[in-house]
């Protein structure tokens, strides 16, 4: 039997999140979006960050932005082992073009090359069989 300390913690699929959870297990980057202001939102919520209202369906998103902060982890945090043969990991505040902030972490380029103001683009990991992770790739080398 695997040691489950190896495992890595999956999110918690609740009625509000799981829209976002599902459609990046299907390949799709999706946000709340306000039907009222037009705000895009993330983290999941169930009103709007600006006005309030109630009315946030789940909205395909543009799946580019830009780096606005980032760091280099190369130790495992909060004592998940499992983390450990990903590490060193770029984890990244990414401003998406439709406006919303979202951490996320930046693949597929050395860690130490992502930097403030890299474009990238939205590319996706299945992390069970009910839910996938957006993360990040550069949108040029």
């Amino acid at each position: 039997m695997a040691d489950p300390k190896l495992h890595k913690p999956l999110p918690t699929l609740t009625d509000l999140t799981r829209p976002f959870w599902t459609a990046a297990k299907e390949r799709r980057f999706v946000l709340q979006k306000c039907a009222k202001c037009g705000t895009f939102q993330f983290l999941p919520k169930p009103w709007c960050i600006e006005c309030g209202c109630r009315d946030l369906p789940w909205t395909p998103a543009r799946p580019t932005g830009t780096v606005y902060s980032c760091t280099v982890a190369r130790t495992v945090g909060m004592n998940f082992p499992g983390w450990q043969a990903d590490l060193p990991i770029s984890v990244c505040l990414i401003d998406l073009d439709d406006g919303a902030r979202m951490y996320a972490q930046v693949v597929g380029c050395p860690p130490e090359s992502v930097h403030i103001g890299q474009r990238v683009t939205v590319t996706f990991e299945d992390i069970s069989e009910e839910a996938g992770i957006p993360k990040f790739k550069p949108l040029s080398p």
